[in-house]
């Protein structure tokens, strides 16, 4: 009878194919990362939802600096912008994490004055 050839070594291929699926997904998500004009490290929080596009955003960062749909704006200006607005609006907020909390509230406060009630304060998904 003859011996069977043993077979020395690992197999490569498989550890090829798996590097390369781990590759190509980090290149596919790599592509959907946002990148924002305004830098902000928004909150993460496990009910978060994916919500169209809003009309109006005002956002916060981290140094106090306000904006409204992208533009910067001191408060006296965007509490004349906010006065635009009619009671139906639909307003987004957008804090960052760092931010002073009283300079969330003062938006906050300033919608509700406006008797705005459609109010979305976004966040990020957490993963």
């Amino acid at each position: 009878m003859r011996a069977l050839k043993r077979v020395e070594g690992i197999n490569v291929v498989p550890l090829i194919d798996v590097v390369l699926v781990l590759l190509a997904i980090v290149l596919t998500i790599s592509t959907f990362v946002a990148s924002g004009a305004i830098k902000l490290d928004l909150p993460k929080a496990a009910s978060a939802k994916e919500t169209s596009a809003q009309k109006i955003e005002i956002a916060v960062n981290e140094s106090g600096e306000m904006f409204w749909n992208g533009k910067a704006m001191q408060r006296v200006e965007l509490i004349q912008a906010i006065s635009t607005l009619k009671s139906d609006a639909s307003v987004s907020v957008l804090g960052d994490k760092k931010a002073f909390f009283n300079d969330f509230i003062f938006i906050l406060d300033r919608l509700k004055l406006q008797g705005i009630e459609k109010i979305s304060i976004v966040t990020k998904r957490d993963a």
